[in-house]
């Protein structure tokens, strides 16, 4: 816990100048051997009440000075207490409303009822975690409207009411902080455990009730393209299912992953396949090559370090599971 040094200051003078008040109004009530009998008059009073109004002043600002400890650890405990509060509620709402499309645990499923087939991203992300205050406010207001407003050329819908949708603003902001804050402890129904360990309970609690069906996750391993892989390029399959990128980019063999944010990353119309193109993006400073393997991991790995305002984020991926997604499209022909 911090310590307001000038408060403390203040406050061990404020006993100081109480202590030297009670220990003077202690030796005034003592009577001098040549004071007349009854009680105190004159100047000899008027002190007595001064030093009483003295010793009231500061008790007082020693009580205010403890409400002043007290007070920035309440308002930190009170702050903990309604955010747990809030991602409570988003738990809730994710079990009964979002859970189908981005899977009882947030990671990422098959959307329902939707043809052709769509992958839903997956929420529970480290990258949608960030530490940084900074850029934890930005992943806030993004996550927050997405919800609210969806996403055109996705199968997410508009939420919030603002735009139509069911949901106040106050429930999309809970769903938010449900999402940013995905690894927190948070006691919820009884029980101390991450929200996406509440929300796969709660939904697989659901299924057994017969209330809920499991989402529908993507299968490949049996599939002969994917058997036809080496190991490197079969994580890389894993890495992509994993995050969701087939939300964004069309990727020719992976299940759902049909989406049309972002490029195309197969061959179509005139344009060739990933490994044959010369480059990966431009900007108006530059250029981002893609002459290797290795030059398409760097840009999967931090796409923002070599075009800075891209729109594809930094997914947190390590370095293997960056070059076992770029090995993985360099096979695609």
């Amino acid at each position: 816990m911090d310590i307001n040094l000038p408060a403390l200051f203040a406050a061990v003078f404020l006993l100081i100048v109480l202590g030297a008040v009670l220990w003077y109004a202690a030796r005034v009530a003592v009577p001098l051997p040549e004071a007349p009998p009854g009680p105190r008059t004159g100047a000899l009073a008027m002190e007595r009440k001064i030093i009483a109004i003295v010793a009231m002043i500061a008790a007082m600002a020693l009580l205010f000075l403890g409400y002043g400890f007290r007070e920035p650890a309440r308002q930190v405990s009170a702050q903990e207490q309604q955010l747990d509060t809030s991602i409570g509620r988003g738990i809730s709402n994710f079990t009964t409303l979002c859970f189908p499309c981005h899977g009882e645990k947030g990671q990422g499923a098959v959307v329902p009822d939707v043809t052709p087939e769509r992958l839903a991203p997956p929420l529970n992300r480290s990258d949608l975690r960030p530490t940084d205050s900074d850029t934890r406010t930005k992943e806030y207001d993004f996550i927050f409207k997405t919800i609210q407003r969806g996403r055109p050329g996705t199968p997410m819908p508009t939420w919030g009411q603002i735009d139509g949708g069911p949901l106040l603003d106050e429930q999309v902001n809970e769903l938010a902080l449900m999402i940013l804050n995905g690894d927190r402890q948070v006691d919820y129904e009884g029980k101390v455990a991450t929200p996406w360990e509440h929300t796969a309970e709660v939904v697989n609690l659901h299924v057994a009730q017969g209330l809920a069906t499991l989402p529908k996750q993507p299968e490949v391993t049996a599939l002969p393209f994917y058997q036809a892989l080496g190991p490197q390029e079969q994580q890389g399959v894993q890495v992509i299912l994993q995050r969701g990128c087939g939300s964004c980019h069309s990727i020719p063999n992976i299940p759902g992953a049909s989406g049309t944010i972002g490029p195309n990353l197969g061959p179509h119309d005139d344009v060739p396949a990933l490994s044959k193109r010369p480059l990966i993006a431009t900007y108006p400073n530059g250029t981002v090559p893609n002459n290797s393997v290795d030059e398409l991991a760097k840009w999967i790995a931090d796409p923002p370090s070599l075009k800075p305002g891209t729109a594809m984020p930094k997914l947190g991926l390590s370095p293997d599971e960056a070059a076992a997604a770029a090995a993985y499209l360099y096979t695609i022909q």
